[in-house]
């Protein structure tokens, strides 16, 4: 009963934090923040950039980190771990994740070093999504843990 609430609660957090659709298309805004693909900022790239849609800033062991991810212009996603403003940026190693179709990227209420993520498995109506747990409580070593639910994409 108790995991069935808990998956319900994680289903209703990822539900309710849309993301615009990966494809629409928009125009830059001059706010936004181009990374490379080694993590690194470059606000100067004009190809092989990823748009940073997601950021936040956590702390593990004692050390503040960034965790970051940035969308390329096929839709697949680079997720991304540095120490603050950029500083020592490397790929997550995360393979479950890297280089996939993201829906959702939410930080998970209860704790503050792992974040809720929906792989979205294709592109296109019906997709199926894969819902993982990603803890970054060691930033290094991080742990990625699928939920036992999947939820369509609309």
């Amino acid at each position: 009963m108790r995991s069935t609430t808990i998956i319900t609660i994680i289903s209703a957090i990822l539900a309710a934090a849309s993301i615009p659709a990966v494809f629409a298309q928009r125009q830059p805004s001059a706010n936004e923040i181009y990374i490379d693909k080694d993590c690194r900022q470059n606000q100067q790239l004009q190809f092989e950039k990823f748009t940073v849609f997601n950021q936040n800033e956590f702390t593990a062991n004692g050390q503040k980190y960034w965790f970051y991810a940035g969308r390329y212009q096929d839709g697949g996603v680079l997720f991304c771990i540095s120490k603050p403003n950029f500083s020592q940026p490397k790929v997550l190693k995360a393979e479950k994740i890297q280089r996939q179709f993201i829906d959702k990227v939410v930080r998970d209420p209860k704790n503050q070093t792992a974040f809720l993520i929906a792989v979205r498995e294709g592109n296109g109506p019906g997709a199926k999504t894969t819902n993982y747990v990603l803890d970054l409580s060691n930033p290094d070593r991080p742990k990625i843990t699928s939920l036992s639910i999947n939820i369509n994409s609309h």
